[in-house]
């Protein structure tokens, strides 16, 4: 009977040492990419323009992103992603949002992202980015949209902005 004690004392022991292992593998191979900023849209009105159901709205198909990788600014479009131009517009709440994964692009000490708003190619907004990088992350720690330091990692808030067009 002592011997079966042992036994299962030694068992028991293998099967936490193992699921500790298993759990820290999983540590090691996740990865966390902070990106995202996300804004609402709206006019001198205040009228939602991102709302598709507003007469005055965005045309989502109009709106481009840019990167500017090695000096050379981009369009953005990965044809097999679920969001091929790197955003989405969505309802939240109230409210229409559009979140922008920006260019997290590690040849550059600010990764600028350009939001063209409209087929007018001075309809556009300048977002500028520090990244802390990791082994396993790459973390946004400081945002300026068009030269103003918007947000701060910080701050105690996610990253989401009120734009007024």
């Amino acid at each position: 009977m002592k011997r079966m004690k042992k036994y299962v004392i030694l068992m028991i022991s293998l099967m936490i040492i193992g699921c500790s292992r298993d759990n820290q593998n999983e540590n090691v191979n996740a990865f966390n990419l902070d990106v995202g900023v996300e804004f609402s849209v709206i006019n001198s009105d205040g009228e939602d323009i991102l709302n598709p159901n507003n007469p005055n709205a965005i045309n989502k198909s109009d709106i481009k992103l840019f990167y500017l990788i090695d000096g050379v600014k981009k369009e953005v479009y990965n044809s097999n992603y679920d969001y091929p131009r790197n955003f989405k517009i969505y309802e939240h709440q109230n409210e229409y949002r559009i979140a922008i994964w920006q260019n997290n692009t590690d040849s550059e000490e600010k990764p600028l992202t350009f939001v063209q708003w409209s087929k007018d190619e001075n309809d556009i907004d300048k977002i500028e980015t520090i990244y802390e990088r990791t082994s396993n992350a790459v973390l946004q720690r400081k945002i300026w949209l068009n030269d103003d330091l918007l947000w701060e990692s910080n701050s105690g808030i996610e990253p989401f902005f009120v734009l007024t067009k």
